[in-house]
């Protein structure tokens, strides 16, 4: 997913029109880069803060996989936001972003407010709590470390419009397994979206965020609008 920071008003009005869109604080899109074992650690602890227990290593493996490949291996992690959730925050913050998703094979350009939080603990338990209500086979399948099975869940709740096989593949490539015969050709979200985002630098103003989850542009139909969800 490639986002810039400026969007036009009539993206921001949009929302802002919705009757069920929550209350929200719109908040400069900002790069929050992250390692990959920083998103494990607080992954493991919104986990247990939410179940009571520890999570397996093979749920751990697989979510921070995930959120690696959301967020390009952390480098083009913004706002703290570990998997490109659109909407607002329970914290009621969010941004407004240019991305591109997809609509079967075809590739475009929009608009979207995306959560933002102000703190790597708040997205992790957000992420986590979004998976649990609206992906629970996805967390089951993580518990199992079944990357097909986390990859298919997702698809079939909406997570991602790119192609299934690929999204799956990504997730092996990032566990450091072997990866498996596509149906569709075509270049990776990891491989599509260019080198990684350098580390941060700081910014004069907003113009020059330039990028926003860079290694997920064929997986960017984006989960949890705001007038898709209630918390």
């Amino acid at each position: 997913m490639r986002v810039d920071a400026v969007a036009p008003s009539s993206a921001v009005s949009a929302a802002a029109e919705s009757p069920r869109a929550r209350a929200s604080q719109e908040v400069p899109l900002t790069r929050t880069v992250t390692s990959r074992e920083e998103m494990r650690a607080a992954l493991g602890r919104a986990y247990e803060q939410r179940l009571g227990e520890p999570a397996t290593p093979a749920a751990l493996d697989l979510l921070s996989a995930q959120a690696s490949l959301e967020t390009g291996r952390g480098r083009s992690m913004y706002n703290f936001n570990f998997g490109g959730i659109k909407g607002t925050s329970p914290e009621g913050l969010t941004t407004v972003a240019r991305t591109h998703e997809w609509s079967g094979a075809t590739r475009y350009e929009t608009h979207a407010h995306f959560r933002a939080y102000g703190s790597l603990d708040e997205g992790a338990q957000d992420f986590l709590s979004l998976l649990h209500r609206r992906y629970g086979d996805a967390v089951e399948a993580a518990g199992r470390g079944d990357v097909a099975g986390y990859a298919h869940a997702l698809k079939q709740g909406g997570y991602f419009t790119g192609p299934e096989d690929r999204y799956a593949n990504d997730l092996r490539g990032l566990l450091g397994q072997e990866r498996l015969p596509e149906s569709a050709p075509g270049p990776s979200a990891l491989s599509s979206a260019g080198p990684l985002a350098p580390a941060p630098t700081p910014f004069s103003s907003s113009t020059e965020v330039a990028l926003m989850l860079d290694a997920v542009s064929m997986s960017a139909a984006r989960i949890a609008e705001p007038d898709a969800e209630r918390t």
